[in-house]
């Protein structure tokens, strides 16, 4: 029996849809969560202004991104140091595709990721601000693993990733639907019968040897009905009464032939 691609499209893509209008409903409460978490004002481990220094304890786990503030369009540097506890600075790297900038409010400023540590020991350490405006050092680790344990954010990223997901494979469901031939009607088997019809033996014999078996090929005899009517019973008789008189005859004869 062959799979029916075209039902399973149908039911993925309507799938894809409720998921899809979930993630959608949920979220404009998800980004309500999801903003504090974002904001450097609230959520840092350090905020510097220009030629300042300040210790911070980091841990080997997690990572660190510097931020500044975009001003007149112009892309800042990173101008920062981070020394440990023996005096030696720790170097770090530029920022990825993954760290994006930040702009909480279309008319409060952006925010750029402009540099990106990775400890290799949980340690106290200092930072120094070698530019000419503010920085702010956030744990960008663990304000993604806060985002990931409160439900509507989660609902939102599952449901949008699903969503998705599914909605892919009813493309291709369907795309395969359209190439799938039609499947041909089946006769009804039942016993000897098919289609209300009396099979004979030699279409029984081709059916099993793989035969196409046609309409028209079915023959149906007629059976004399068993049960005579009023109006032929006086024939009927009047044959029976000349079937007794003949054998009468015939069995007259053979005794005269018999006894010579």
């Amino acid at each position: 029996m062959s799979a029916d691609f075209k039902r399973w499209a149908k039911w993925t893509a309507a799938t894809s849809f409720v998921l899809l209008l979930v993630s959608l409903a949920s979220f404009g409460p998800a980004m309500d969560k999801m903003l504090p978490l974002l904001d450097p004002e609230q959520e840092n481990v350090a905020k510097l202004e220009e030629g300042g220094s300040i210790s911070v304890g980091l841990t080997d786990t997690r990572y660190y991104v510097i931020l500044r503030v975009v001003e007149d369009g112009i892309d800042p540097s990173p101008e920062v140091r981070l020394v440990d506890s023996d005096g030696e600075e720790i170097q770090g790297s530029a920022p990825t595709s993954l760290h994006v900038d930040r702009e909480l409010d279309a008319e409060g400023p952006k925010y750029r990721p402009v540099w990106v540590y990775y400890p290799k020991n949980t340690a106290n350490y200092t930072i120094h601000n070698d530019g000419d405006n503010t920085l702010w050092l956030v744990d960008d680790a663990a304000a993604e693993s806060e985002m990931l344990r409160n439900p509507i954010v989660l609902l939102m990223a599952s449901t949008c990733c699903f969503g998705f997901i599914i909605g892919l494979l009813a493309i291709i469901f369907a795309i395969i639907s359209t190439r799938q031939k039609p499947r041909k009607k089946e006769k009804i088997v039942s016993g000897l019968v098919i289609d209300e019809r009396v099979m004979t033996t030699d279409e029984l014999y081709r059916m099993q040897k793989g035969e196409e078996v046609s309409d028209s090929s079915f023959t149906q005899e007629k059976v004399a009905d068993p049960f005579v009517s009023s109006d032929a019973a006086p024939a009927a008789k009047q044959k029976i009464i000349q079937q007794d008189l003949d054998s009468e005859i015939n069995e007259t004869e053979w005794k005269e032939w018999d006894e010579g």
